[in-house]
């Protein structure tokens, strides 16, 4: 089991062996930055960055890691189970 930390929904691996209190001064810390999102100004062709009006969202969590391969065949033959039973459905 690997340890992982969630920012904003992207999730990031924490090092193997990192101890508790620094995983805990890390969320900490991210959990006191604010986002930053950007609206396309049509006119100048630029971007206006502003604070987003939320924080930030920080969560560690413990998840099983498996091979990417692994993961990207798996994917593939969940997704072929899945698309023939809808099919059979929609064809009842």
């Amino acid at each position: 089991m690997t340890k992982v930390i969630s920012i904003n929904g992207s999730r990031f691996a924490l090092p193997e062996g990192m101890a508790a209190k620094d995983v805990q001064a890390l969320a900490g810390f991210l959990v006191t930055l604010t986002p930053v999102h950007n609206e396309y100004d049509y006119d100048t062709s630029d971007y206006q960055s502003f604070l987003a009006s939320q924080g930030t969202e920080v969560r560690v969590d413990t998840v099983e890691l498996v091979d990417r391969l692994a993961a990207k065949k798996q994917h593939e033959e969940s997704y072929a189970r899945y698309k023939a039973k809808r099919d059979a459905d929609q064809a009842a």
